[in-house]
């Protein structure tokens, strides 16, 4: 791993180390009102794909009633609906981005940082073409290009290439627009990283990206 990118890690584990004591107030009131407003636990965990391929247990605020099934795409993208039955009222406050703040502990424990790619579910890994391996190569991030983008609006072939140019591509400058892209995302404007990132945005209406596998 190059040294640039231990900077990049050790300098987003302090920001997630300061950034959790400053919300603890807020994780502990959305931890209340999830308890309140349906049953189940506080927490939805689930493995994912990090760094070389390491599967690790990821954690977010549950937003969606106990028991609710998995919804996925022909390409085996795990798909999130619009106006979902499945997801709780307090649920659809936590889906502004409050439902992440909870992975601030899983980039402390040192299996994510705060801006990669997508953490992917564990059997896509199997999916792969070598070229959408190098996703892997790099934790996967809270937040990222894919997530300001629009992906969830993409197939997983367009996911994977925007996970993949963001790895080829990175910088700090990357980063920044990224951050400061993510809050305007989360309120709405699902689309406004096409218009920061124009080059990644045609590189990923190629044909064979837009079709799903």
């Amino acid at each position: 791993m190059r040294p640039i990118w231990r900077l990049k890690y050790g300098l987003e584990w302090l920001i997630a180390l300061l950034g959790l004591i400053v919300v603890l107030p807020i994780l502990f009131i959305f931890a209340i009102l999830i308890k309140l407003t349906s049953r189940g636990p506080v927490f939805f965990i689930s493995e994912r794909l990090g760094r070389n391929g390491n599967v690790f247990r990821l954690i977010k605020f549950r937003s969606m009633y106990v028991d609710s099934e998995m919804i996925t795409a022909s390409d085996g993208k795990v798909l999130t609906l619009d106006h979902d039955p499945r997801v709780t009222p307090i649920g659809k406050i936590i889906r502004l981005g409050f439902d992440e703040l909870p992975q601030l502990l899983n980039v402390i424990r040192g299996e994510m940082c705060l801006i990669g790619p997508r953490p992917d579910v564990p059997w896509e890994r199997e999916r792969y073409s070598e070229r959408e391996r190098k996703r892997l190569n790099v934790k996967p991030g809270i937040t990222g290009l894919t997530q300001i983008m629009g992906g969830r609006e993409m197939n997983n072939a367009q996911n994977y290439e925007l996970d993949v140019l963001y790895v080829e591509n990175w910088s700090v400058l990357m980063d920044l627009k990224i951050v400061l892209l993510t809050l305007p995302y989360s309120f709405g404007m699902k689309t406004i990283g096409h218009y920061f990132f124009p080059d990644f945005y045609q590189k990923i209406q190629k044909p064979e990206l837009t079709q799903s596998k």
